[in-house]
Order: C-alpha cells, then structure tokens, then sequence
C-alpha cells in the first residue's frame, strides 16, 4: 500500500452526501436526551452542529456535534468522537473549547455537547476582511498557540491545526477546536490505525507524512501556515491543492515563498523571519514550543513598525521636503555664482594657462 493510500486528507470531499441528509427541526427533542435543538449552526462531513438547550428552550445553551446517522457504522469516526471528548477534557484553558459531554441518542447516534461559541472561524474571517494586518494576524495566532501549548503540557498534539479549527469569538477571544485526531503522547491506546498518516493535507508538517515521531512541533508548523495564510490570504502550496503527491513533495522538500513576495501590505523583516522560521523543514530548526512562538509573536506585534520588507529600499531615498530646500536653493545659488564669474571674466590666452 503506498504513502497516498494511508493518507486521509480531511480537507476533502465529505464520505457522504451531507445534501441529503436532513437536519433537526427546532423544537425537537433529542430522543433520550435532555437537548431540544435550537436552531442548526453548522454541517460538515462528519456531522451538524447545532445549538441546542437543555431541559427545555429556557435551560442553558451548548453546541451539539450529532454524528451523521450515515457514518454511525464506522468505528473508526465514533472513535473519532470520543478522542475529542476524551482529549478536550483533559484541557481546561480559555483558548481551547470545552467538550462537557459524550453522549448517544436513543438511535445510537454518538454525539459531543460543547461550549456555545458566537462568532466564526478563521477561515470564513479570512474570507470577510481579507488578508490581516501583521498585529492583527499575530494577535490571533499567538492566542492560537496559548491554546495548543495548554493541550501540549497535558500530553496532546493537535495533528489538524487549520484555520477552521480556530474560531474567533465575538469577544475576540481564539478558540482552538477539533482535537478528533489529537495525539495522545502518553502511553496510552491511540485511536489512529498503525502506519496512518492523518491530517489536512495543505496543513500537515513534513513529519507528519512519514511514518517518524510526531511531537509539538508539528502544531507550531501548522500554527506558522495558519499565520501565513492570515497575512497573505493564501496558503504556501495552494496551487498544488488537488495534487496530493505534489503537494507532499512541497510540504517536504520545497522552502514556502517568502511571504512578504505574496501579502498585500508591507510584512515587517522580522515578522517574515518568524513565519519561515515556523516552518523550517526540520523541527530542529523552528520554534522549539508553542509558549516560545507565542511570546516571539507577542514580542514583534508590540514592536513599533518603522522598516518593512516591502518599503526599506524606498527609505534611503525618503527626505522630508523641508530638509531639501535649502540644499536645493544652496545649489542654485553656486550655479548662478559660478556662471556670473565666467560670462564677467575675459577667456585668457593658452599661453597663460601653461605658465
């Protein structure tokens, strides 16, 4: 079996036509169990979201991730399930959401009851505003890598950190989500098949296509293509999406574009630094955890911008109009002065000038 058949890229197409399977009605009861659905917030491949309350449309307010009635045959996708709640509990941190409950419908439908959240990923925020501003951008990925470092120091590594699982409140608070493929670095049963390679394609570390130790540093690798894709509203390799062995060899072998060649708005030397050091081929070589990017982020976005990438070869030219007046009036006035003395001096003889 080659490395493309162990690879499931979990920014494809759904395994199911999500179409056609019909959401909850508001109102409506979860048969055996205490949530009536509010209103549906979200679909996806794996299942909806809804917002629901509990007891009654008067008791307290979650989100619901109700696997696909489809999908309930998989063992491998309701062990999904229970990772994230096994995973989620285990952090408790304001950047990282809260997983209360895993649960079953009378149905054997598994299901996740989790914090209620106002706002929207990053990737639709992206699709909003456009590219961020460099201290908006490392605002939002600092905030992302506090979260991962809390799941860090409880022994788990992400594996699919992408702008859809970092979703920004209406508070401004960054949420990490997702943890359904995590791993788990203690010694503990993983739910992921031996020899698996799992993620988003677009956003998986180089370590993450072999089959060698996956540590922390893979999340600072995805978290510095998250930052990437804030700043220049695209991905590295995104013109290879759809060509999954290309799209490896990049990830891999090829050094990413300097960012500062793709962003709209000049990129500060130093903040171009930080990414590409983020995404160095080797682990070695990036930001050794996510507490030490998140602070080296913090450090560059209090830091007044005076020279970017884009602007420093205009700076040597650049004088204030003021300054350049009197030198240019100075100017003018040897000229004339110079001239005067020639048309007022007689030419003298070539014997003269050799005397």
């Amino acid at each position: 079996m080659s490395d493309a058949d162990l690879t499931v890229d979990l920014d494809s197409s759904p395994p199911i036509d999500v179409l056609a399977v019909s959401g909850l009605p508001p109102g409506e009861r979860l048969h055996g169990t205490p949530y009536l659905v509010v209103r549906r917030l979200g679909r996806g491949g794996m299942g909806d979201v809804y917002e629901v309350a509990e007891g009654s449309l008067a008791g307290p307010r979650y989100a619901l991730k109700l696997l696909h009635a489809a999908l309930c045959h998989r063992s491998d996708v309701a062990l999904r399930f229970q990772q994230e709640a096994l995973v989620a509990s285990r952090i408790d941190h304001p950047n990282v959401v809260r997983v209360f409950a895993l649960g079953e419908t009378a149905s054997a439908r598994p299901y996740l009851v989790m914090e209620l959240l106002r706002g929207r990923d990053l990737r639709a925020e992206l699709g909003r505003t456009g590219p961020l501003p460099a201290a908006r951008a490392l605002d939002l990925a600092a905030q992302a890598l506090d979260g991962l470092a809390a799941a860090h120091a409880a022994g788990v590594v992400h594996r699919d950190v992408k702008l859809e699982n970092l979703f920004l409140t209406d508070e401004g608070t960054l949420k990490v989500l997702d943890f359904g493929i995590a791993k788990i670095t203690a010694d503990e049963a993983s739910f992921t098949l031996p020899g698996a390679v799992v993620g988003t394609l677009r956003s998986m570390a180089p370590e993450q296509f072999a089959e060698a130790a996956v540590d922390a540093r893979a999340d600072v690798y995805a978290a510095g293509l998250a930052l990437y894709e804030l700043v220049t509203g695209r991905g590295p390799f995104d013109e290879l999406r759809g060509m999954p062995l290309a799209l490896q060899f990049a990830h891999c072998e090829r050094p990413p574009p300097a960012p500062s060649r793709l962003a709209r708005a000049p990129l500060a030397a130093d903040v171009e630094a930080a990414i590409l050091r983020s995404l160095a081929k080797s682990p070695a070589d990036r930001f050794q955890s996510a507490g030490e990017m998140a602070s080296a982020l913090r450090v560059l976005g209090a830091r007044p911008r005076t020279q970017t990438r884009a602007a420093r070869p205009r700076l040597a030219i650049r004088r204030p109009l003021g300054a350049l007046i009197p030198a240019v009036l100075a100017a003018m006035f040897a000229l004339g002065v110079a001239v005067g003395r020639a048309g007022a001096e007689p030419p003298r003889p070539a014997a003269a000038a050799i005397r």
